[in-house]
């Protein structure tokens, strides 16, 4: 009997003793659920830090798309690595905020340190992703692209006059003028390319200028060019010091300029009378050659009749034999394109592989009014 109660006290014993340790833990319940949301708002906190985070590398990769774009821009080695860091960090984060949504700090919370470190993480990659100094790198740019040509006829002492006064240390500006149509922007493109094959400059710098373009325009199509990027910039002044800058570190180097009209080139921030720096252009008078500096000026002149109609019959792939009554449409269509090559391979584009009669007359009758009607 004595042993029986015994036994029962001890059971008794061990019951209160659980008893009074659940009670402790129950006592301790309110401030465990305390830590628990306070867990889960810094948790929140860090959700929201990290959105603003990705924004701010959504506007990054935007600005680097409208950025690397430009030639000659590359994006920096340090803005790569943010770029990476930040992916990073969103992968760590996207793990604390599973454990949370599967409850698995229930049982074993989450650390204070690992959420305290990551916010500061956070901030910090959102303090670096400023980038006060710019995304990208001004890359010296080398543009000595071959560009498509067409055969030269007749005009082999044109190139070569234009190549000899380009390697005259004395002479800086070039003049080409003519007539539309007469073949300046052809010879510009074998110009290019001679200089780009084989020549002491290190960069050739194309630009076609259409007939909208202003001082601005201009500026803003040698820019992209080099490298350079106005947008930000609308004082002309200012603009044309800029481009000036960027240009005479680019070494030796030639700007074509193609179809230049009643622009005043000085306000454009060209470099002018500066060792290695050479402007060739092509525009339709002599005058505007003559406003614009050029130490030497080179007049196109139309292509002979005989060389006309070679060039005709060249772009007809050959065609020799026309028959009598083409043939003699076909001299007077070069005739009335008056040696103008523009002319003379629109035609012959239009007529190659034609032996309809009406359609060669009708192609003369075209011909024949559009240059009573330029001549007006």
């Amino acid at each position: 009997m004595g042993f029986e109660f015994l036994a029962f006290a001890g059971q008794v014993h061990a019951k209160i003793e659980l008893a009074k340790q659940m009670w402790e833990y129950l006592k301790l319940f309110p401030v465990w659920l305390n830590y628990v949301k306070e867990q889960d708002e810094k948790v929140k906190i860090l959700k929201r830090k990290l959105d603003a985070l990705s924004s701010v590398q959504e506007d990054v990769r935007d600005a680097l798309k409208a950025a690397e774009i430009q030639p000659g821009k590359k994006r920096k080695r340090e803005v790569e690595t943010w770029l990476k860091d930040v992916d990073a960090k969103k992968t760590d984060i996207q793990k604390i905020e599973r454990d949370v949504r599967n409850k698995r700090y229930l049982l074993w919370p989450l650390p204070d340190k690992s959420i305290e470190r990551n916010l500061q993480e956070v901030k910090d990659l959102h303090k670096k992703g400023q980038f006060s100094e710019g995304l990208v790198l001004d890359m010296h740019l080398t543009s000595k692209e071959p560009l498509l040509t067409q055969k030269l006829l007749g005009r082999e002492s044109n190139l070569e006059a234009i190549l000899k006064w380009l390697n005259d240390p004395s002479v800086s500006r070039i003049g080409v003028y003519r007539v539309k149509g007469v073949g300046k922007t052809a010879i510009l493109t074998h110009i290019q390319n001679a200089l780009a094959k084989n020549s002491s400059f290190e960069n050739v710098y194309w630009v076609s200028v259409t007939e909208q373009s202003d001082v601005q325009k201009l500026q803003d199509a040698i820019a992209r060019q080099v490298g350079l990027n106005l947008s930000d910039e609308e004082d002309k002044i200012i603009r044309a010091s800029k481009l000036h800058n960027a240009l005479t570190k680019r070494g030796n180097f030639v700007i074509i300029l193609d179809g230049v009209g009643r622009l005043f080139i000085d306000e454009v921030g060209i470099p002018n009378e500066r060792k290695g720096c050479k402007l060739v252009l092509s525009t339709l008078l002599l005058r505007q050659c003559q406003r614009m500096n050029c130490q030497e000026i080179h007049e196109m002149k139309p292509l002979s009749h005989k060389q006309a109609l070679e060039l005709f019959k060249q772009k007809l792939s050959n065609r020799n034999t026309l028959g009598p009554e083409i043939e003699r449409i076909a001299e007077q269509i070069v005739e009335e394109c008056e040696g103008l090559p523009l002319w003379i391979l629109n035609v012959a584009d239009r007529l190659r592989g034609v032996d309809d009669i009406n359609e060669w007359r009708n192609a003369l009758t075209e011909v024949t009014e559009y240059r009573r009607g330029n001549a007006d």
